[in-house]
């Protein structure tokens, strides 16, 4: 750590242009030589694409290398579970397990060794705690319960090895994790954006101080909300908190976070070969312009991907930040996915969006469905939902049902129509449920 602004490992952050490629570009062809000689699966795909690792040299090179899609992992794992062939390492090595939420189908089964879990998820973390100003006397709050998903399994472990307080947050009721957060002096919380939006209505429901508390800053991941101005305004104030957004996802680790300068996300380039392409021509986009991130693992042992479509659109800059890094920054986060985006009256819209947006409305099930209309008709855009309970009385699911279409109408900027159907009326699926209907 240097400085004012603190960085974890300042000779590789610092670094740029051809410097940062060759650095990138020795430890890619390494990787390719690790998974040729212990991936049955990439064995395949770099023999048919005629590719040797020794022949990658330049970026025009990298692009000669197929790309890794989820639905090929979901294949590996379908023709060969429970854990498919596409991993580097045993199950006799696997120290940790996760899967994928499945939201956009069955979901992906990862292993993981005991040097990625200790040491290599240690270090993108590290990258984190410093971007964020943590250090050793701070109290992290991580209200997560016990599961297959890797939610906040990792920052938690590595909050613990670089030496702060940590707070476990699993087994609670809402309120009782507030109380226990504010008894127990928490100076940062971890969460999804909607669900600590949710803590703070109830807190100020309950006229609990937490602006007053002792809580400094709060750090969001898992759904859109960290970079979107009026949720972080919301959660800034109700929190009377600094708010740092966190990107990651099972398969690929934990590749982005931001910094005190609030200029974006920081992609980890010492760990990360990060490409911003077309997602149609899938060739590269000028910095500045909207691409879909594609991620190659540089470092990691058990499940190292390379050229991983991760279908988030970013934004992505590699002009120096204030805070010292040079590496490239994600202006606004991820701005959504390139494969579930619709355009309904001149706006994008991501079904993610209003996802996130259901999973602060207790009084609704987060299964829903987007009716667009036929183009021309001049309806609104249909918003299918179910009461979370058969219990939940008529006048709150009014009232649940006028705050769903006033935060999409703010949030989305598109005024929707809400229906409200019966409890476990809505189709549910082992696959990616349909939740895009169009209208013909």
């Amino acid at each position: 750590m240097t400085g004012g602004n603190l960085l974890w490992r300042p000779e590789e952050e610092r670094l740029s242009g051809q410097r940062l490629l060759d650095l990138q570009l020795g430890r890619l062809r390494e990787r390719l030589d690790y998974v040729s000689a212990r991936s049955p699966f990439y064995r395949r795909k770099l023999n048919e694409a005629g590719l040797k690792p020794a022949d990658v040299k330049n970026l025009d090179d990298v692009r000669r290398i197929p790309f890794t899609v989820k639905d090929e992992m979901k294949d590996s794992q379908a023709a060969a579970p429970p854990w498919g062939d596409f991993h580097c390492i045993s199950p006799d090595d696997a120290v940790r397990v996760f899967q994928t939420s499945g939201t956009t189908g069955r979901p992906i089964r990862i292993m993981l060794n005991s040097n990625d879990w200790h040491e290599n998820y240690y270090q993108q973390f590290m990258h984190y705690r410093c971007g964020y100003g943590l250090t050793h006397k701070d109290v992290a709050f991580f209200p997560f319960n016990y599961g297959l998903y890797v939610a906040w399994w990792g920052f938690q472990s590595a909050m613990e090895k670089a030496g702060l307080m940590v707070l476990p947050g699993g087994g609670q009721s809402s309120k009782d994790r507030l109380r226990n957060l504010l008894d127990w002096g928490a100076t940062v919380v971890c969460g999804t954006p909607s669900y600590l939006q949710y803590l703070a209505e109830m807190a100020i429901k309950s006229q609990m101080p937490l602006a007053e508390s002792p809580v400094k800053r709060i750090v969001v991941a898992g759904e859109p909300g960290g970079s979107i101005p009026a949720t972080r305004k919301f959660l800034e104030s109700a929190w009377g908190a600094e708010c740092f957004d966190d990107v990651g996802s099972t398969e690929i680790g934990n590749f982005g976070f931001e910094c005190t300068a609030h200029n974006g996300l920081h992609v980890i380039e010492g760990m990360y070969l990060a490409e911003v392409l077309d997602p149609e021509t899938l060739e590269p986009v000028a910095d500045g312009e909207v691409g879909e991130l594609v991620l190659s693992n540089l470092c990691c042992e058990s499940v190292p991907l390379i050229r991983y479509r991760t279908r988030d659109l970013v934004r992505a800059s590699t002009k120096p930040c204030a805070c010292g890094r040079s590496s490239m920054r994600l202006e606004g986060g991820i701005l959504g996915r390139s494969d579930d985006m619709f355009q309904f009256a001149g706006v994008n819209v991501f079904p993610s969006q209003i996802q996130a947006i259901l999973h602060g409305i207790d009084e609704l099930a987060q299964e829903f469905q987007l009716v667009i209309p036929r183009q021309g008709s001049g309806r609104h855009l249909v918003i299918r939902v179910e009461p979370a309970s058969e219990l939940i009385d008529q006048a709150a699911l009014i009232r649940a049902r006028d705050y769903l279409i006033e935060t999409v109408k703010y949030r989305v900027t598109v005024t929707p129509e809400v229906e409200v159907v019966d409890a476990g009326s809505l189709p549910r699926s082992e696959g990616k449920s349909k939740r895009v209907i169009r209208e013909s």
